[in-house]
């Protein structure tokens, strides 16, 4: 009875975690305009090393190794639940100061087109 407690609890947490990606991302899916999401919204300097950046740009739209934030390369690059390409950065290549600061995604589409979108972040 404890393991399938432990296996409900578990599969629970999974669950969640999964739904919680998706309305992440899904906050940007019927935007047609590129929109970016930046997480954690609020940077704290001595604590968070890397931001993740979700976009509601189809993957596969997105030229290889094209993608930069407020001139920072990406430290990695993948395709989220949705097909959209997502990517982190490091905290110590976006130059951040504490306040409010706008973070821009740019990036060149395979059809030859660039484009960027923002997202504003706090800095503590």
């Amino acid at each position: 009875m404890k393991k399938l407690f432990g296996i409900v609890a578990l599969c629970g947490l999974l669950g969640l975690g999964l739904a919680g990606i998706a309305m992440a991302n899904g906050s940007l899916a019927g935007n047609d305009a590129p929109s970016i999401m930046v997480s954690p919204s609020t940077i704290v300097l001595s604590k968070v090393a890397s931001v993740s950046v979700h976009t509601n740009i189809p993957a596969s739209a997105v030229v290889a190794g094209s993608l930069d934030l407020n001139g920072a390369g990406p430290t990695s690059v993948y395709v989220d639940n949705l097909g959209h390409i997502a990517a982190k950065f490091a905290v110590a290549d976006l130059g951040l100061q504490p306040g409010r600061a706008t973070l821009t995604l740019s990036g060149d589409l395979t059809n030859g087109e660039s484009f960027s979108a923002h997202d504003v972040v706090t800095v503590k």
